[in-house]
């Protein structure tokens, strides 16, 4: 090959290159999604009073009452007021139904997990709840929530997980993955 060939395809590459940068530079490379703020909790309480309880959650950011990209990109999101491995749930899940009580919003479940983090029960319930800015507050009541006295709080996604045994009524097994927690006083 003549020298005269090698510099005309050293100049389609590096054309080719100076494309694709400037394709990049315009467009951009696509990156995973920012956690939002509300993700992360900075208080919790708990009351409960005459059949009853008030639970509540601040997070460090406004929390999206409608799904936004993140909530649409999880399959679940939520937060739980635990005790030990019962809790009651204020969840988002737009994208299916389990739920009579605003199922493509926020609504409630009482769940059980395992030690792996696996729901191996999930229920029905209604609550009302309450989101301005960072606080969420969940009103319900104790035959709905169940016996519980949660002592932590926490945000969380679930996914679908193989080595999870479904919850009756489910098809498939699913894992809550714990994004940040706090001690209820």
């Amino acid at each position: 090959m003549s020298s005269l060939q090698n510099n005309n395809i050293t100049v389609q590459v590096s054309g080719l290159v100076l494309t694709l940068i400037l394709a990049i530079g315009l467009v951009g490379i696509p990156k995973a999604l920012a956690q939002p703020p509300y993700n992360v909790i900075s208080d919790a309480s708990a009351e409960q009073t005459d059949g009853k309880m008030k639970l509540t959650a601040t997070a460090e950011g406004d929390i999206a009452k409608k799904p936004d990209d993140y909530i649409d990109s999880v399959p679940v999101f939520g937060y739980a007021w635990l005790d030990g491995n019962e809790a009651i749930v204020a969840a988002i899940h737009p994208t299916f139904d389990d739920s009579a009580q605003n199922p493509k919003s926020w609504h409630t479940h009482p769940v059980t997990l395992d030690g792996d983090n696996c729901i191996t029960k999930l229920g029905t319930s209604q609550g009302g709840i309450s989101i301005k800015g960072d606080i969420i507050t969940l009103q319900i009541a104790t035959k709905q929530a169940g016996n519980i006295n949660p002592d932590t709080a926490a945000s969380f996604e679930v996914h679908p997980d193989d080595n999870c045994e479904p919850p009756e009524g489910t098809d498939n097994g699913l894992k809550v993955t714990v994004l940040s927690d706090v001690s209820i006083p």
